[in-house]
C-alpha cells in the first residue's frame, strides 16, 4: 500500500469514528466510555505515522496531499484526545440544596418571580457553541409536550449574549425561554460556576452532522456554567437536582421524566 492509500485510509477510519460519535452525541446519547472513537483516533494515528514513515519525501503534489492529509488526521486526533482528557467539571460548589427554595435571580428581561406558582425545570448550559448542549436543549424543548402536562415550565440559562441566544432559537428551532447571563452572575450565584473551560463564542461554530461544532483555533480558556438542571415545584422548592462529572454526559428523556414523575404524580 502506498503513503498517500495510509493517509487516506487514516483519514476514512477518522470520519467514519467522528461520524458515530457525534450521531449519538445528537440523538443525546453521547457514551461515557467512546471506546470506538478512542480506537478509530488511534487507528488513524497509526495509519498517518505509517504514511509519513514510508513516503520518499520530493517537493511535488503527491507529497503535499500526503503531508496534508496526515496533518489533519494527526491533528484533529490529537484535538478530540486533549477534549476527552479535559472532560471533569469541578463539582462542589452549588449554592442549593434539595428541599431548599429556588434563589431568587434577575437577569435581562427575565425575573424568576415570574415563576411564582409555577413549576419550572431551570437548566445552566455551556453555551450555544457547545454541541452537548444543543443536543441536550433540542431535547428537552422536544419534551416541552409532556413537561407541559406536569406544568412544568423551561427555562435555559447561559453567559451567551441576547443576541447570540436569540440566533441560537432559530438556529435550533428552540421554543423555550432562553436567559442570558452574560456576566455569570447568576450562575455564580448558584455556584455553578466552571471557572476555567475551554469555550468558544456563538459565531464561532460551524455545522457539523446537524449540531454546533466550535471551531478549534477559535477557543480559549474562559467561565461559564457546568451543565446543571434543576427541578422545582409550584411552591419554589426544588425537588431534582441533576449535574454530571463529565460536561459531555447529560440525563436522558427518561431519566428527566422519571424525576418529573417522581416529584410531580
Amino acid at each position: 500500500m502506498s503513503s498517500l492509500a495510509f493517509a487516506v485510509v487514516g483519514l476514512a477510519v477518522l470520519l467514519v469514528a467522528m461520524v458515530q460519535y457525534f450521531v449519538k452525541v445528537k440523538q443525546s446519547k453521547t457514551p461515557r466510555q467512546p471506546l470506538f472513537l478512542l480506537g478509530g483516533l488511534l487507528l488513524s494515528s497509526v495509519f498517518s505515522v505509517i504514511a509519513l514513515a514510508a513516503h520518499p519525501f520530493a517537493l511535488n503534489l503527491n507529497t503535499i496531499v500526503v503531508i496534508a492529509l496526515t496533518f489533519n488526521n494527526l491533528s484533529t486526533a490529537g484535538m478530540f484526545a486533549y477534549f476527552l482528557a479535559t472532560r471533569k467539571t469541578p463539582l462542589g460548589d452549588i449554592n442549593v440544596s434539595l428541599g431548599e427554595p429556588l434563589l431568587p435571580f434577575a437577569s435581562g428581561e427575565f425575573d424568576s418571580k415570574t415563576l411564582a406558582g409555577q413549576r419550572s425545570l431551570i437548566k445552566f448550559y455551556r453555551g450555544s457553541w457547545c454541541p452537548y448542549c444543543s443536543a441536550e436543549l433540542k431535547m428537552l424543548d422536544d419534551m416541552q409536550p409532556k413537561l407541559t402536562q406536569y406544568g412544568i415550565k423551561l427555562i435555559a440559562i447561559a453567559n451567551d449574549t441576547s443576541e447570540q441566544q436569540a440566533q441560537h432559537k432559530v438556529r435550533d428551532e428552540l421554543t423555550c425561554t432562553l436567559v442570558s447571563d452574560q456576566d455569570l452572575r447568576v450562575i455564580r450565584q448558584y455556584g455553578v460556576e466552571h471557572h476555567k473551560g475551554l469555550g468558544a463564542s456563538a459565531q464561532d461554530t460551524l455545522s457539523v452532522f446537524g449540531i454546533a461544532m466550535p471551531l478549534p483555533w477559535k477557543m480559549r480558556f474562559k467561565a461559564m456554567a457546568i451543565p446543571t438542571s434543576l427541578l422545582v415545584d409550584e411552591s419554589g422548592k426544588i425537588v431534582w437536582i441533576d449535574q454530571s462529572d463529565d460536561y459531555r454526559i447529560r440525563a436522558s428523556e427518561e431519566r428527566i421524566l422519571a424525576a418529573v414523575s417522581n416529584s410531580f404524580s
